[in-house]
């Protein structure tokens, strides 16, 4: 039997676990054409969700587009996936869709004949830099429009909205929210990982983006569900696993998706043939991935200086210290506080710790903890 714990891409069904209650939001949302700031940490699925709401956005008859900012280095790259994406969700035929690229004046249909003689098209921007904002608020007008015309219902999703600073600031934020307030057929979910950012884009007064629409920030998965999803998979497999089992992998996962998935990965991998998922098998798996993932944490490790090594080593031993507290300094001889935030914006940026949302710290990957705990062991 396959492994059923999927983890590091898109998770579709069977093997996406619960999040009924979100879907069920979002959905209702959507049907009412409104606007939705999806906030989430990352890891915590916020990407699968969202590819597993378009099914049932499909399913109630409504069209969606996804566009991920990761993948446009541009406003105009961006502007032309866009148009592409929205026109594609609301016109199959190559044909129509090169008819209705025409008519935009910034955007440049490009034709491509596959082996087989099939059609297919793209759209490029034709204009200069200057005019990139332009060229994203035609094709935005151009999803309404076309929308308007077919009687459809459509759902923009737009993923790691928080990257959006990365192109032209406020000038950028003003010009999409005079059109979004617009649309009256396009239902909008703007989602992304970077909290502060997004909570800036939404929450500040002064951000164009000030009260646009609902934030629905995204939390762990309900602990009693998620064990029933794992359990059933497990039962399925005939592996002996028991419930407490399983609640050892949550809290071994800090509750985090994309953690227990993998935990659970590898508990399946290692039972093997003899079905057998024993309790010092569970407690050993974080130390195992650890190690599966050490050449990443090595490189981690060799990046950062002497006293950022010694924070992160007594992080890693206490997890939930309050790091400028004196108790924290002189348990682990490191200080003084000016140091520690230095240290600790550094280690931030570097993309190795976080801030959480109760103002403290912890590692952005779980598993380096553990391997910094196992520093000077042999790795799996």
């Amino acid at each position: 039997m396959e492994n059923p714990f999927k983890y590091g891409g898109v998770v579709r069904r069977p093997y996406f676990a619960d999040r009924e209650r979100e879907v069920a939001e979002l959905v209702r949302e959507m049907e009412n054409l409104g606007r939705v700031f999806l906030i989430s940490p990352r890891r915590f699925g916020k990407t699968c969700l969202l590819h597993h709401l378009r099914v049932h956005l499909e399913e109630k008859g409504m069209a969606s587009a996804y566009l991920d900012l990761n993948a446009y280095p541009d406003i105009k790259s961006f502007a032309a996936a866009f148009a592409r994406l929205t026109s594609e969700a609301i016109e199959s035929n190559t044909e129509k869709l090169l008819k209705i690229f025409g008519g935009l004046k910034r955007l440049r249909p490009k034709v491509s004949v596959g082996p087989d003689g099939s059609l297919s098209g793209s759209l490029e921007a034709v204009a200069g830099d200057t005019e990139a904002i332009p060229t994203l608020i035609e094709a935005m007008r151009h999803a309404e429009d076309l929308t308007g015309k077919k009687g459809r219902k459509l759902v923009v999703i737009i993923d790691e909205f928080s990257d959006l600073v990365k192109y032209n600031g406020e000038t950028l934020e003003k010009a999409m929210r005079s059109e979004i307030q617009q649309h009256q057929s396009i239902g909008y979910i703007l989602s992304g990982s970077e909290e502060s950012v997004m909570l800036s884009l939404t929450r500040d007064r002064k951000r164009a983006f000030y009260k646009l629409g609902r934030i629905m920030e995204l939390g762990p998965i309900e602990r009693e569900s998620y064990a029933e999803f794992i359990m059933g998979w497990f039962r399925k497999g005939a592996f002996p696993v028991s419930r407490r089992d399983i609640e050892r992998i949550l809290e071994l996962g800090g509750d985090v998706p994309y953690n227990i998935q993998r935990l659970c990965h590898v508990l399946w991998d290692l039972s093997g043939e003899s079905r057998e998922g024993k309790p010092i098998m569970i407690e050993e798996l974080p130390r195992i991935i650890s190690g599966q993932d050490s050449p990443h944490f090595e490189m981690l490790w060799h990046s950062v200086s002497s006293p950022q090594k010694a924070l992160l080593e007594a992080l890693a031993k206490e997890p939930d210290a309050k790091p400028f507290s004196r108790q924290f300094h002189l348990a682990h001889g490191i200080g003084p506080s000016s140091s520690i935030k230095a240290s600790l914006e550094s280690l931030t940026k570097k993309g190795i710790l976080q801030r959480t949302r109760s103002g403290g710290y912890q590692f952005s990957d779980g598993f380096m903890r553990h391997w910094i705990l196992n520093l000077g062991e042999p790795q799996q």
